[in-house]
């Protein structure tokens, strides 16, 4: 549409709506109705021109691709996937599609009123609100005029207004169907701070979730953000049944958990759970990963929180627990991102705890105890009016509270320093207490007698250093068996026996201890190792443990299981590899073998009694 042709038909639309009491003037109002009306009119028919020219170039050049093939395409395949880039690149294009179909209607039958001759429309204006009023209400063309072009006009007009709605019916509908689906999904962004923030789902979730509600009980309760590329609805699941559980059931105590969706490594995920604000993170391994996998997803993540804030851990406010598999990647933690986050290398953790437990029964009593917000936990706090106080001294100065150690300004603990260890000004006191705010020192007026030997030395305990040789038996087989066997070779005396029993076949249990490379070969000073083929869920093999050498070959020696000081039944490592359900396979025959041994292990006694008797 040329210029000449837009001024026509302005002057021809004047024209026709200047009569009767206009006398040929043109009212300021209806001058502007005309120019919003042709302006977009124009803009409109520029739009489509602007399209035809593309799709004719496209259509010239897919033509000149098939080398003068026959075309085997249309112009209403160029259409449609033209229409279809508006729509999936433009957020707004069905918006725009909707005011330009309503646009097109009231221009057009606005138009077509005015240039019908009619009485009734005197006005631009007049024909362009009646013209809208077919497009949004379909009744109105009852009062339509009688004659056949007003008429013509109302039904042309209201047809396409009833096609405008179902569209406007439709594009509100998506709309809040996109909503309600983001809101489901856990898309929109968190508004906390101070806030717990666990990064990733896993199987130790629950019960992170269960002591952190333990933690902010004394506070009346608090907010923890989960953010995981899991569904929000399953996760919701998850919590749910931990709540409902008939055993155990998980208590929030006031706490608020709020689940959304994403990618824990990747900045905008971050932001939209407000990783910046939250007063501490704890960042879980990924399931369904190999160690390796795990820990280089868990540098990404140490990477992805330190490039969020660059103040992010140093301030002393923020805390950053990030949870590894193998101990032997932590240093790559420690060398991209130094004193940034605190390492918990759980399997690492749990297979000490084992042998320590193992060797000392009573000692699973006191870290289950210890270990977790129920009941009394550890708090670092600064008391100013302790400052020069010796470790001795200040043992007694807490009448609700146990201290144990100092921590210093750079982050080295000291537990059961000695006691003339001198509390020094900005240290903090690490003490056992049942909450942050149940203690406080006293006044000093308690005697100081405990732990003083003087003139009682008889009565003192006194530590026995030479203890016999153990034998402690292994049931199952850990990936890191190598840690493990050299953690224990630093505990036990000279000449204490661990016997191996599992699957896996002797000439390749030294392989297999290496890693591929990976770990030294072990260097044994107290331990001597024995090798035992067998399943330890099976009585018979637990019946015959009997030594092998490297070939298979029996060497001789054979011990039952009530000769053992420790029995330690491990994670089976074949089972851990199928992910969940294999987590659950581990579990079950770990418990079959409780059982097992300690029926065996009954029998034993009681046959024992009996030859006795």
């Amino acid at each position: 549409m040329d210029a000449d042709t837009i001024n026509t038909a302005t002057s021809f639309i004047l024209s026709r709506g200047s009569r009767g009491s206009m006398e040929n003037a043109v009212p300021p109002s209806e001058g502007v109705t005309l120019t919003i009306l042709t302006a977009g009119f124009a803009a409109i028919v520029w739009f489509l021109a602007n399209e035809y020219k593309f799709l004719k170039e496209k259509s010239n050049v897919m033509d000149g691709a098939l080398n003068k093939k026959e075309r085997d395409f249309t112009w209403v395949d160029l259409i449609d996937y033209r229409l279809d880039y508006f729509f999936s690149t433009n957020e707004w294009a069905k918006v725009i599609l909707l005011f330009g179909l309503s646009y097109v209607l009231v221009v057009f039958g606005a138009g077509l009123l005015v240039i019908g001759d009619s009485d009734d429309y005197d006005t631009i204006s007049e024909a362009a609100w009646t013209s809208w009023t077919y497009v949004v209400d379909p009744g109105a063309q009852a009062d339509a005029p009688s004659e056949l072009i007003p008429r013509a006009v109302s039904l042309f007009v209201t047809l396409g207004g009833l096609l405008v709605f179902a569209l406007l019916i439709g594009i509100v509908g998506e709309s809040i169907g996109e909503k309600i689906e983001d809101l489901k999904t856990g898309k929109s962004r968190v508004f906390e701070s101070d806030h717990t923030l666990m990064l990733n789902w896993n199987d130790k979730s629950i019960a992170v979730i269960q002591q952190i509600a333990l933690a902010n009980e004394s506070e009346g309760g608090g907010v923890m953000v989960v953010l995981s590329q899991l569904e929000k609805e399953e996760m919701e699941e998850r919590l749910e049944s931990a709540i409902n559980a008939k055993e155990n059931p998980l208590d929030l105590m006031g706490t608020e958990v709020v689940f959304r969706q994403g990618n824990p490594i990747l900045e905008n995920d971050l932001k939209k759970v407000s990783a910046n604000t939250a007063r501490a993170v704890i960042a879980l391994t990924p399931p369904d990963f190999d160690s390796d996998e795990a820990d280089a997803n868990m540098l990404r993540q140490v990477l992805a929180l330190k490039a969020l804030d660059e103040d992010f851990g140093s301030d002393g406010e923020r805390h950053v627990v990030v949870e590894l598999q193998d101990v032997d990647n932590k240093e790559l933690i420690k060398m991209v991102a130094p004193d940034f986050a605190e390492i918990i290398v759980n399997h690492d953790m749990i297979g000490r705890l084992m042998l320590q437990c193992a060797r000392t029964p009573e000692l699973a009593y006191v870290l289950d105890s210890m270990m977790g917000f129920e009941g009394s936990e550890f708090y670092f706090e600064t008391w100013p009016e302790l400052y020069g106080k010796t470790f001795k001294e200040i043992t007694v100065r807490f009448d609700e509270a146990i201290p144990v150690g100092f921590r210093s300004e750079d982050g080295d603990v000291r537990v059961n320093p000695m006691d003339d260890d001198v509390y020094q000004e900005g240290e903090e006191i690490l003490v056992l207490a049942e909450d942050d705010d149940s203690y406080e020192p006293n006044d000093g007026t308690y005697p100081l007698t405990a732990g003083d030997c003087s003139g009682n030395e008889e009565e003192c305990p006194i530590y026995d250093a030479v203890r016999p040789p153990e034998k402690i038996l292994f049931c199952g087989w850990r990936r890191d068996m190598s840690d493990l066997i050299s953690q224990l070779d630093e505990f036990v005396p000279a000449g204490s026996e661990l016997w191996l029993l599992n699957k896996i076949p002797a000439n390749m249990r030294e392989e297999r201890l290496l890693d591929g490379g990976n770990k030294a070969k072990l260097k044994l000073k107290n331990l001597i190792m024995k090798n035992v083929v067998g399943d330890h869920i099976i009585r018979r093999d637990l019946k015959r443990i009997w030594d092998t050498n490297a070939q298979g070959e029996y060497t001789g020696e054979k011990v039952t299981l009530d000769q053992f000081d420790s029995i330690l039944i491990l994670s089976d490592e074949t089972a851990m590899k199928s992910g969940e359900k294999g987590s659950t396979s581990s579990d079950s025959r770990s418990l079959a073998a409780v059982l097992i041994i300690q029926d065996m292990m009954e029998k034993m006694y009681q046959l024992k009694k009996k030859v006795r008797e």
